[in-house]
C-alpha cells in the first residue's frame, strides 16, 4: 500500500522476532482491545482524547512485555529520519506497539532494540512475506487441550481492493489459544491429538471438559491499513467491526488468556463508506489469519 513500508527481523535461534510498519507521512490511527491479557505500549496516543493526533508507525513484537522496550530501536531510526511529533526540542517519534508471548519457545530472550532498528532498515513497500517470520516467529495455536500438541502460528497478510480503488491491507500475528479455521469452518491448525487428528478446542469445551490451568501466553495482533480517509473515531468503529474476522477464523477467541488487539490506520485520501471498509477489514483479517498458518503449519 502506498505510504507504508513493512520490515521484519526473524531470530530463528531464539524463536522470536519483530515486525515494523513505517508510515511515509504521519497517520491517524485507532485500536480495539478485545482480549484480556495484552502487552502494549503507547496505546494512549491512539485514544480519542489524546493530544497527539497522528503517529509515525507501529511495532509488533515477540517477547511479551519484555519485548516492548525494543520499540526504542524504531524510535531511534525514525528520529534519525527527523520524523515525529513536533516539539520545541525536536521531533519525537510516536510509535504504538504490542507484543505476543513467545518466551520459552526456544530461549527466554525477547527481540532487542538493535533487531527492531534492523527491521526498519530492511522495511520496504509491498512486503508480501508471511509465515514464521518477524513477530510471528515463535507464535503457536491450539492450546486449550493440555494433552494435545499445539501447532505453529505465524504472520499472515491479506489485501482486499474494490473497483473504485479503495483498499484494505491486514497483517495478522497469530498466537491464539484456540484453533484456526478456514472459510468453511474446517480446522487449518490447532490442537493435535496423539493419533494426529485435531482435538477441536471448541468442541472440547462444549463437551463439558473443565477449563484447565491455561496461562496468558496467547495473543492475536492485527495491523490494519486503508487508503481511505477516516477520523480517529471512525477508525475505532472500523476496528470494532473488523474483529468479526478474528471470530470467524479463530475458535475460541477473545478469552481471558488472549491479549487480542486490532490497530487501524488511515494512509490515504480515498473517499469511502465506513461500513464498507469495516466489512472489507473483517474479511481481510480472516484471510490474513488463515495465511499465517497456511504458510507455517508445523507441530510446535
Amino acid at each position: 500500500m502506498k505510504g507504508l513500508k513493512v520490515g521484519h527481523y526473524t531470530h530463528e535461534m531464539h524463536g522470536t522476532g519483530a515486525s515494523v510498519f513505517i508510515f511515509d507521512e504521519s497517520a491517524v490511527g485507532a485500536y480495539c482491545l478485545c482480549g484480556s491479557s495484552p502487552a502494549s505500549h503507547e496505546l494512549g496516543t491512539l485514544a480519542l482524547d489524546a493530544n497527539v493526533t497522528h503517529v509515525n508507525g507501529l511495532a509488533l513484537l515477540g517477547g511479551s512485555a519484555f519485548g516492548l522496550p525494543a520499540v526504542n530501536g524504531m524510535m531511534r531510526w525514525l528520529h534519525e529520519q527527523k520524523r515525529g511529533w513536533a516539539t520545541p526540542h525536536g521531533a519525537v517519534p510516536i510509535v504504538p506497539a504490542a507484543a505476543i508471548y513467545d518466551l520459552g519457545v526456544k530461549k527466554d530472550l525477547p527481540p532487542t532494540e538493535f533487531e527492531v532498528y534492523e527491521a526498519c532498515v530492511l522495511a520496504k513497500e509491498d512486503n508480501k512475506a508471511s509465515g514464521r517470520i518477524g513477530a510471528g516467529t515463535g507464535a503457536s495455536v491450539g492450546k486449550v487441550i493440555q494433552k494435545a500438541k499445539r501447532m505453529s502460528g505465524g504472520l499472515g497478510r491479506a489485501e482486499i481492493s474494490l473497483p473504485n480503488g479503495t483498499s484494505v491491507l491486514a497483517y495478522a500475528v497469530v498466537n491464539a489459544v484456540g484453533d484456526v479455521l478456514d472459510e468453511s469452518g474446517r480446522i487449518l491448525a490447532g490442537a493435535r491429538l496423539e493419533n494426529g487428528e485435531f482435538g477441536n478446542c471448541e468442541n472440547y469445551l462444549l463437551s463439558g471438559a473443565p477449563e484447565e490451568n491455561l496461562s496468558s501466553e496467547n495473543t492475536t495482533l492485527i495491523a490494519l491499513f486503508t487508503n481511505a480517509r477516516f477520523s480517529k473515531i471512525e477508525l475505532g468503529r472500523i476496528a470494532k467491526m473488523a474483529i468479526a474476522g478474528m471470530a470467524r477464523a479463530i475458535s475460541p477467541i477473545f478469552s481471558r488468556y488472549d491479549g487480542d488487539l486490532v490497530f487501524a490506520f488511515s494512509l490515504g485520501d480515498k473517499v469511502a463508506a465506513e461500513m464498507v471498509v469495516g466489512a472489507m477489514a473483517a474479511q481481510a483479517i480472516q484471510r490474513a489469519i488463515m495465511n499465517a498458518v497456511e504458510e507455517s503449519i508445523i507441530l510446535a
